[in-house]
C-alpha cells in the first residue's frame, strides 16, 4: 500500500503498519516547542506520532536555519525515518508545533518485522520518497493560491489528521461552526506556506473582522461555509494526486505480474 500524498504533511502509515508500531513502541509526551530530533548525531529515535503535530525542518548547513518545512501529524513518522534504508546525512531538526505524544520505536526490530511482510517492507522503504512528494506538492500549492486559500486549506488538513470526526462537520449543512482544537504558531505556518509572518497575521485579522473565525477558551472556531471554500479549492489538487497514485500503483502491479510470469 502506498501512503496518500497530502500537501505540507508527512504521509500516514497503513492501519496494519500502525498496529505493528503500537505493539513495539513506547509512548513519550512532549510540550509545544520541544526539539525531539536533530541530525546528524550519534543517536536519533524513530518516532510515530499518536497525537499533535511535529515540524520537520531541513536545515541550511551553514547558517543552521530552516530551508524547507513540513509537518508530521497523527499516523505519520518523524525522527530518524530518513535512515531506515538509505543513509541520510542532511542536517535536520524536528520540534513540536503542539503538545505531542509519540511512540519511540526500535528501528532494527521494526525492519526485522517488516522483512516478514512484502507490503510492510514496500511501505517503509518508500516512505521517504512519498514524504518528498508531499513536500513538493506543498511547494507547488504555495505558488498556486493566495495565502488565504493556502492557510485555510492547511488548517483543515490539520483538523482532518487530528480529529476526522470533527472534520465531518465541515460537510454538515446544519452546522455553522467547526472547532479547531489547537492554535498553530503563525511564524512556523508562514514558513510552511512560503510567505511572511505579517501576511498570515493579516489573513487571520481579516477572518476575525469578518466573523469567520472565533477564539473561545483556547480553542478556535471556523465558520463552516467560509472554510468549505478553501477545501473546495484544495480538492482538484488532491484528486489529481490520487489519480497519479492509482496509475503508479497499477504500473507497479503490472510489473510485478510480468516478473512473476517470466519467472
Amino acid at each position: 500500500m502506498t501512503p496518500e500524498v497530502i500537501p505540507w504533511m508527512s504521509p500516514c502509515l497503513s492501519q496494519s503498519m500502525s498496529f505493528v508500531l503500537a505493539g513495539i513502541g513506547h509512548p513519550m509526551k512532549f510540550r509545544r516547542g520541544d526539539v525531539i530530533y536533530t541530525s546528524p548525531g550519534l543517536f536519533g529515535n524513530l518516532m510515530y506520532v499518536r497525537s499533535g503535530f511535529v515540524v520537520k525542518a531541513l536545515l541550511d548547513p551553514v547558517r543552521d536555519e530552516p530551508l524547507l518545512l513540513s509537518m508530521a501529524g497523527p499516523g505519520a513518522l518523524c525522527g530518524n525515518y530518513e535512515n531506515l534504508y538509505v543513509r541520510d546525512r542532511m542536517p535536520r531538526r524536528h520540534w513540536c508545533l503542539t503538545s505531542t505524544e509519540v511512540l519511540v520505536v526500535n528501528q532494527e526490530l521494526l525492519l526485522k518485522i517488516a522483512d516478514q511482510n512484502p507490503e510492510w517492507q514496500h511501505e517503509l522503504s518508500g516512505y521517504s520518497s512519498v514524504s518528498s512528494i508531499c513536500d513538493r506538492m506543498g511547494m507547488f500549492l504555495n505558488y498556486s493560491g493566495t495565502v488565504e486559500e493556502r492557510l485555510g486549506a492547511l488548517l483543515l488538513l490539520m483538523l482532518h489528521c487530528e480529529e476526522p470526526a470533527a472534520m465531518a462537520n465541515l460537510f454538515s449543512k446544519g452546522v455553522e461552526w467547526v472547532e479547531l482544537p489547537f492554535y498553530p504558531d503563525k511564524g512556523t505556518i508562514a514558513r510552511l506556506l512560503g510567505c511572511k509572518f505579517e501576511t498570515v497575521s493579516d489573513v487571520v485579522r481579516q477572518w476575525v473582522s469578518h466573523d469567520d473565525i472565533r477564539r473561545r477558551s483556547r480553542r478556535i472556531w471556523l465558520r463552516r461555509r467560509t472554510f468549505l471554500k478553501y477545501w473546495e479549492w484544495l480538492m482538484p489538487f488532491m484528486q489529481q494526486s490520487r489519480a497519479e497514485e492509482r496509475a503508479a500503483e497499477a504500473l507497479r502491479q503490472a510489473r510485478r505480474r510480468e516478473e512473476y510470469d517470466s519467472f
